[in-house]
């Protein structure tokens, strides 16, 4: 149930995200957005809900000894995370009637001054986050990958799945393209900045759940970018070409559906132990049965993973470049969305073979 709680959190920040990014753009350079504004009151007014879930999460662990009421109320008011959803329920309000009392869009001032909002909602997520907690600057850290994620999915995600069917066009790539990119490079330098002190050991915490998650987003992360290329250059190509941009728009609905995947992992990995010494969290929990039953490994005392390819690691290589040449293939030939994205899932699926089969310890 929290997990579903962290999935709806981020879905909701990126659709909204998203749509008020489009509306603060001229409509020569946009498509005609289908959503209306009581589903942006509902998503807005969800936020705050979804967010509630690791308050509910911690009270459910905490509160058996002093009572779960008695606890909430403790870890709203004296707990970072629970003054941080009190700042994020409070800017929620307030971009609640900004869009229930104005046009967000037709009337641009308006959409910016929300898209302003919405990220001052991000801003409490960061506060309220786990790397927070452990780095002076992990607020600052947390709030630009977040931030970073939410705009690039927001307008995948709006573009995919809520234009009026129109495709996308030249104009639209123009300003997209420049975004994307510095989105891209914005969650690469801000993870690694949060994993040099979350994950210190990051080869090592595949033995555990945390691992499993973060690995499996980072394949889920490359398969993205290969889209991004795709849709950002080849695409783009084709409409410049004279292409009919309508039939290249489930494509940006694949990447979308990846994107989306990507963030059950993350909600995932909210719930599970971050791993600062690998050896010490193994001496409180079972390491990951994903990882024993993948790999048939089982950590000792001092658990050290090392890469050593073998033949086996390099065959699943070799599918996953399959795999993805074949993703590629059958875009160039407009094969059917759901073909490819299961094929991107089992490029996916290979890459992480490939990975856990050339662990030794």
């Amino acid at each position: 149930m929290f997990i579903v709680a962290k999935v709806m959190l981020y879905v909701s920040f990126a659709i909204l995200m998203g749509a008020f990014i489009l509306f603060t753009v001229p409509k020569s350079k946009r498509f005609e957005i289908k959503l209306s504004k009581k589903v942006l009151l509902i998503l807005i007014g969800l936020i705050p809900l979804f967010g509630m879930g690791e308050l509910l999460r911690l009270t459910n662990h905490l509160g058996e000894d002093f009572g779960y009421w008695l606890t909430f109320q403790n870890i709203v008011f004296s707990f970072e995370v629970g003054k941080g959803w009190i700042f994020l329920t409070g800017i929620s309000v307030l971009l609640f009637f900004m869009v229930l009392f104005n046009n967000v869009a037709e009337e641009r001032f308006f959409a910016g001054l929300s898209l302003f909002l919405l990220i001052g909602m991000g801003v409490s997520v960061g506060y309220s986050s786990h790397a927070a907690s452990l780095e002076s600057f992990g607020i600052l850290a947390h709030t630009l990958h977040f931030l970073a994620v939410i705009t690039w999915s927001g307008v995948l995600l709006v573009t995919g799945f809520f234009s009026n069917g129109e495709g996308p066009v030249l104009s639209f790539y123009k300003w997209f393209t420049p975004l994307a990119l510095a989105c891209l490079f914005t969650v690469i330098g801000a993870g690694l900045w949060l994993m040099s002190y979350i994950v210190p050991e990051y080869v090592n915490s595949y033995m555990l759940n945390y691992g499993q998650a973060l690995v499996i987003k980072h394949i889920l992360l490359f398969i993205i970018v290969f889209y991004s290329l795709i849709n950002g250059v080849w695409l783009k190509k084709k409409i410049k070409e004279g292409s009919n941009s309508l039939s290249l728009l489930k494509w940006i609905k694949a990447e979308g559906i990846i994107l989306f995947l990507a963030f059950v992992t993350t909600a995932v990995m909210s719930q599970q132990t971050p791993p600062h010494d690998v050896a010490e969290t193994l001496q409180m929990q079972d390491p990951s049965p994903l990882f024993t039953l993948i790999t048939g490994l089982s950590p000792g005392e001092n658990p050290m993973l090392t890469f050593n390819f073998s033949f086996i690691s390099l065959i699943w290589i070799a599918v996953a470049a399959l795999l993805i040449f074949t993703v590629f293939t059958a875009i160039k030939r407009s094969k059917g969305i759901a073909f490819v994205t299961t094929a991107s899932i089992l490029a996916s699926g290979a890459i992480y073979l490939a990975i856990m089969s050339s662990l030794t310890l």
